[in-house]
């Protein structure tokens, strides 16, 4: 037992810093992933978690670098420290508290007011106590004890109720059952953590804190609480990070519905076409000679009135096929343009996972279905952006040069190299309209450069 805990006192510094690192790459993680694009609620309420989990973290690396500092700055800058840091635990036990409170918003629609109430008693009397205890330690150290009691254990409560509240509510309608169980396991690191770090805190010479504190693992069990904080710290480090990839499957199912809506768009459009140049033309022809078949059958007689019914089936006919010929092709778009593209890139299916710039000072003069065609070509080229750039701006811009109207959509993704990307449908299908516009497409990439793809066609075009 005394060697267990002599291994622990000279490593001490070794750690604290574990256990800082553990929670602070937790937040960074998940600050560093797009999350703000995403239609999920955890995604937003988890930014109170990675909030938690950097000020945590940094916290507790000033327990290595601030008595450092006390061997050659004065006194009064280390009090001034001290008190930063007690403010910095308070703030990270708060971002925990309210993150459980969001996670549960839904259900407990109030929670979060009494969540603020909570942290703001705690606040005043912070700054009371200041005036009440001249000792500046023990001042500290029973903020310290009060900001566990009073933040730390009902927020690593709420927060790990919220995390399976979500879990049941948002992931598992996705059918991702490993997300979910890691979120479960994340949910239980936060309730061990409700105890060894709510309810274990520094000695102090009132209940329970003169029972259940800091001596009771050093001197009874000869293990440091920090310890135990720093392995259910890396836990829900690993737990929370792999449930990160719930987002990547939103964003590939988004793609994957973009993707079934486009198909089944030039389906209809192919499909529409056959009945034109097919079955309605076949139904005309035949209408055309019943037509000529009228001279020749005296009126008033049976086989004029069959004749007659004849026509009329063909003609419903003809009527109901152009009917489902127009209900299947697309609805152009309205002339001008520049409303249309707006309406475009205003789609959530594309702002809600890009930032998409339209920078504009003209209004072309095109036909619909010129228009029609120029949109294909923009929404593919956004298309292929959310496919294959993990960029996260796009620019579209619309000028006219010299008599030419010039569309450029460029982002800032992770580009490619052109020579070596066969052209896919989506490519073709780009290029095909532009011949059909009569102008020129220009696509220009590089890794680590973006995409850039340029069309330029003349402003009145008949086709």
């Amino acid at each position: 037992m005394d060697v267990i805990a002599e291994f622990f006192r000279v490593n001490r510094t070794i750690v604290l810093f574990v256990y800082g690192l553990s929670f602070f790459v937790m937040g960074l993680a998940v600050f560093l992933q797009t999350r703000r694009h995403s239609r999920l609620r955890l995604a937003r309420d988890l930014q109170w978690l990675a909030a938690f989990g950097i000020v945590h973290g940094i916290h507790e690396w000033g327990m290595i670098f601030v008595p450092i500092q006390a061997s050659y700055v004065a006194q009064s800058v280390i009090d001034f420290l001290r008190i930063i840091q007690m403010v910095l635990l308070a703030i990270s036990f708060a971002c925990l508290l309210i993150f459980g409170a969001v996670a549960l918003e839904r259900r407990f629609p109030r929670l979060t007011s009494v969540v603020l109430l909570v942290i703001l008693l705690w606040g005043l009397g912070f700054a009371l106590s200041a005036f009440w205890q001249p000792d500046k330690h023990h001042w500290l150290t029973i903020s310290d004890i009060w900001s566990r009691y009073l933040l730390c254990l009902p927020g690593s409560i709420l927060a790990a109720f919220g995390l399976v509240y979500q879990a049941r509510t948002c992931i598992e309608p996705l059918q991702t059952k490993h997300i979910v169980d890691n979120l479960y396991v994340a949910a239980g690191a936060l309730l061990a953590y409700a105890f060894f770090g709510g309810i274990i805190v520094p000695n102090s010479d009132f209940p329970p804190a003169n029972v259940l504190n800091y001596s009771l693992f050093d001197q009874g069990i000869g293990i440091p609480v920090q310890v135990i904080r720093t392995l259910i710290g890396l836990v829900l480090s690993m737990t929370i990070i792999r449930a990160l990839e719930v987002f990547e499957i939103e964003l590939e199912r988004a793609l994957e519905q973009m993707e079934v809506a486009r198909i089944q768009s030039a389906e209809r459009e192919r499909i529409g076409q056959e009945i034109h140049d097919g079955a309605i033309q076949g139904v005309y022809s035949a209408s055309l000679i019943l037509e000529s078949m009228e001279p020749l059958m005296e009126a008033g007689t049976e086989p004029a009135r069959r004749l007659e019914q004849a026509k009329n089936v063909l003609n419903a006919v003809n009527t109901d096929l152009r009917s489902y010929m127009i209900s299947l092709r697309t609805v152009s778009p309205p002339d001008p343009l520049v409303p249309s593209l707006q309406t475009l890139i205003t789609n959530p299916r594309f702002r809600g996972l890009l930032d998409i710039d339209l920078v504009c000072d003209i209004e072309p003069n095109f036909r619909p279905v010129q228009t029609h065609h120029i949109l294909s070509i923009v929404q593919e080229s956004l298309s292929n952006t959310l496919r294959h750039a993990r960029a996260r701006h796009v620019k579209v811009t619309l000028r006219r040069e010299n008599g030419m109207i010039v569309i450029i959509i460029e982002d800032n993704g992770r580009g490619f190299s052109i020579d070596d990307v066969p052209a896919g449908y989506g490519l073709r299908s780009i290029r095909d309209r532009a011949r059909l516009l009569g102008g020129q497409l220009d696509i220009t990439s590089s890794p680590g450069r973006g995409t850039s793809v340029m069309l330029v066609l003349p402003e009145e075009k008949s086709l």
